[in-house]
C-alpha cells in the first residue's frame, strides 16, 4: 500500500513540476543567424578586397595594349660645348702668296686648322616620349587571361568562405539546440530522480513490513540518492556545454559575445533531412565543389603561363616617337623623330626554356592533383552518405527504443507499486530510459551535422 502511495505522489509531483509550459519568446531562426553572420564576418570583407585587387590586376594587364606617353621637363648644364676641328685648304692661295714671300724667307702653310664650338652649355628642354607596343605574338593576351583567371579564383574563394561561414553557423546552431535539449532532458531527469529519492526515503522510513513483502530498504534509498547525484552532476555539465555552445554560435555569427542571444526554441528533429541521390550528388559535387573549381581554374592558369613562356621565343614589334622643344641642344627648333622597332631574342642563357619547363611541370602537377582530389572527394562523399544512412536507421531504432524504455519504466513503476518488483528494476528502467533518450538526441545531432557537411562539399547550400 505504501508503494502505491509512493507512485501516486511521484506522478502528482511530476505533474506539478512539469505541468506548466514556459512562455516562449520569438528568437532567431537558422536563416536569420546565417544572414547575421554574412553581414558581420570580416572574412567576407577581406574576400571582397581580394576581388577588388584582382580587378585592378586585370586593368594593369589590359594597360599594355595602350600607348605609353610621358613628358619630361629638364635643365642640363654641360662642362663644355662640343668642338669640331676643321682643316681649311688654302693651298691655292699659298701658291700665289708664297712666291713673293720666299724672298723674305716666309711661307704660308697649305692648310689651316680651325676649331668650331657647337651645342649649348646651359640647355632647357621639354621632351615628350611615345611608346606603343604593336605586336607581341600573344604575350599581352595571355597576361590578360591570367589576370582574369585570378579574378575568377578570388570570386570562387569568396564563395568558398561564404559556404564555410554558413556551415559554421549551421553547426553552431545545431550544437546549441542539442545542448539546449540535453539541458532540458537532464532537468527533467533530475526533477524525477529528486522526487523518487524523496519518496523512497519516505517509504523507507515509514515502511511497515507485511507478509511476503520485502519493503523498501536503506540500500534502496542510497541507490536512489546516488542516481540523483549522478544526474545532477550531468545536469551541471549540460549547462556548461550550453554556455559553450552559445559562445561558439555567437562567434560564428560574428556578434559581440557579451550580447545576449535568443534562439528560436525548436527541436533537432524539426530540421528536415531531404532525400539525397548519391550518384547525382557526386556529379553535382564535381561541378560545384569550390576546391575542385579552384583546381580547374589553376589548370587554365598554368596552361596560359606555358603559352606565355613559349611566346618569349618570338620577337616584339613596337613604335617609338620623341619630341624635343623648344629646341635641342644644338639649336634645332621643335626636334622630333618617329620609328618602328623590332626586338628579336637571340640568346638569354636558356631562360625562356627554363620558364617553359617550369610552367609545363606545374601544369602536369595540378592535373594530377585534380585526379587525386576528385577521387578523395568521391570517397569522402560515399563515407558521409553511408554515415547519414546509418544515422537515419539508428534514429528510427532509437525512437522506437525510447518509447519502449518509457513503457518499461511505467511497467517497473506499476510493478514496484504493486510489490511485484523491487526498486532495482525501477532504477534500471530509469537509467535505461535516460541513456536511450541521450543516444537518440546524439543521433539527431550527428545526422544534421553530416547533412550540412554533404551540402557544403557538394556546393548545394
Amino acid at each position: 500500500m505504501a508503494r502505491l502511495v509512493l507512485i501516486l505522489v511521484l506522478i502528482s509531483g511530476l505533474s506539478i513540476a512539469h505541468g506548466k509550459e514556459p512562455v516562449q519568446e520569438t528568437g532567431l531562426t537558422l536563416d536569420e543567424c546565417i544572414q547575421e553572420a554574412l553581414k558581420n564576418r570580416l572574412e567576407l570583407e577581406i574576400s571582397n578586397l581580394e576581388i577588388v585587387q584582382a580587378e585592378n590586376i586585370i586593368k594593369e594587364a589590359v594597360s599594355y595594349y595602350y600607348p605609353n606617353l610621358s613628358m619630361t621637363a629638364s635643365y642640363t648644364r654641360f662642362n663644355r660645348p662640343y668642338t669640331f676641328e676643321v682643316d681649311v685648304d688654302v693651298s691655292q692661295i699659298a701658291k700665289k702668296v708664297n712666291i713673293p714671300l720666299s724672298v723674305y724667307g716666309l711661307e704660308i702653310p697649305s692648310s689651316l686648322q680651325q676649331e668650331f664650338p657647337i651645342g649649348k652649355r646651359n640647355w632647357y628642354a621639354v621632351t615628350v616620349d611615345l611608346n606603343q607596343t604593336l605586336y607581341t605574338f600573344g604575350r599581352i593576351e595571355e597576361g590578360v587571361r591570367q589576370s582574369k583567371i585570378n579574378h575568377s579564383i578570388a570570386l570562387n574563394q569568396k564563395e568558398k568562405k561564404r559556404g564555410e561561414i554558413i556551415l559554421e553557423v549551421k553547426k553552431g546552431y545545431c550544437q546549441y539546440l542539442f545542448a539546449k535539449e540535453m539541458e532540458k532532458l537532464f532537468m527533467e531527469a533530475e526533477a524525477r530522480a529528486g522526487v523518487i529519492t524523496r519518496m523512497v526515503k519516505i517509504a523507507y522510513e515509514t515502511f511497515i513490513p507485511e507478509k511476503e513483502e520485502k519493503g523498501t530498504t536503506r540500500l534502496d534509498y542510497l541507490k536512489a540518492r546516488n542516481f540523483h547525484s549522478e544526474v545532477k552532476a550531468r545536469l551541471g555539465e549540460a549547462r556548461k556545454n550550453l554556455q559553450l555552445a552559445e559562445l561558439a554560435l555567437k562567434m560564428a555569427m560574428g556578434v559581440n559575445t557579451d550580447r545576449p542571444l535568443k534562439v528560436s526554441e525548436i527541436t533537432l528533429d524539426s530540421i528536415p533531412i531531404d532525400p539525397l541521390d548519391g550518384e547525382g550528388l557526386k556529379k553535382i559535387t564535381l561541378e560545384r565543389n569550390p576546391d575542385l573549381r579552384n583546381i580547374d581554374l589553376g589548370i587554365e592558369f598554368y596552361e596560359s603561363k606555358r603559352k606565355a613562356a613559349q611566346r618569349e621565343y618570338f620577337p616584339t614589334i613596337g613604335f617609338q616617337a620623341q619630341y624635343v622643344g623648344p629646341e635641342d641642344r644644338f639649336g634645332v627648333k621643335n626636334f622630333w623623330y618617329a620609328g618602328i622597332g623590332i626586338h628579336i631574342p637571340i640568346f638569354n642563357g636558356f631562360l625562356t626554356k627554363a620558364r617553359v619547363g617550369q610552367a609545363e611541370a606545374a601544369l602536369l602537377k595540378i592535373k594530377n592533383q585534380k585526379i587525386v582530389a576528385e577521387s578523395a572527394m568521391r570517397v569522402q562523399l560515399d563515407n558521409l552518405m553511408a554515415t547519414l544512412t546509418e544515422l537515419k536507421q539508428r534514429i528510427k531504432t532509437l525512437k522506437e527504443g525510447v518509447e519502449e524504455a518509457k513503457e518499461r519504466m511505467q511497467l517497473a513503476a506499476d510493478g514496484y507499486s504493486a510489490g511485484i518488483t523491487e526498486y532495482d528494476d525501477l532504477l534500471l528502467s530509469q537509467r535505461s530510459e535516460l541513456e536511450m533518450r541521450i543516444a537518440y538526441l546524439q543521433s539527431l545531432f550527428l545526422s544534421r551535422i553530416v547533412k550540412f557537411e554533404i551540402e557544403f562539399i557538394s556546393g548545394i547550400q
